[in-house]
């Protein structure tokens, strides 16, 4: 049997996957970029990656994941308090040891959640990877929308990388089959 593997050497990466709920039927916009989500998901999982999962606290009724965002019973489940993934003790803690690794945020939109985590990261001295092709194109009140997204993008540009999930899943870089 083969296995695809990272090579070694490779900055070892943490997925998070941030907020992935659902929020009724998904246009078929965000249909695809869901798809994507899944896509990245699954190559994290089946490449070694670390995945954590993060919800904000619901007042009484546990967030619903997306079909297929699921955390997998291996996977930390964290619900964060505050704004950022960091605002959930073990979370930061847990992040502030992952010296060396790249902080990979998965969202589905560029919300105060993503920026502030990325913000957070960044204060640990994390790599930080934002996946912006999942991320909303909505076009509800788009001027405003923009605004916000360009304003968001150039406080988080100076130190986090904004890469689209095909950059990742590649399967001609840096992967190698080994028989297991």
């Amino acid at each position: 049997m083969l296995q695809i593997q990272p090579l070694k050497g490779s900055t070892p990466r943490q997925l998070v996957c941030l907020d992935l709920v659902r929020a009724g039927e998904p246009s078929p916009e965000e249909a695809l970029r869901i798809g994507k989500c899944r896509r990245l998901l699954s190559f994290a999982r089946s490449t070694g990656w670390a995945v954590s999962h993060v919800y904000k606290r619901a007042g009484g009724r546990s967030p619903r994941p997306l079909a297929g965002l699921e955390p997998l019973p291996s996977e930390p489940l964290y619900y964060r308090s505050g704004v950022s993934a960091f605002s959930n003790r073990t979370f930061a803690r847990v992040m502030g040891d992952q010296l060396g690794a790249e902080l990979v945020i998965l969202a589905l939109a560029l919300s105060p959640t993503a920026v502030g985590t990325a913000l957070a990261a960044h204060d640990v001295d994390l790599a930080v990877t934002l996946i912006g092709d999942t991320l909303s194109q909505d076009a509800v009140d788009a001027s405003g929308i923009e605004a916000i997204e360009t304003i968001a993008r150039a406080l988080v540009t100076p130190f986090v990388r904004v890469r689209a999930a095909d950059e990742f899943i590649d399967m001609r870089r840096g992967l190698r089959l080994v028989q297991v």
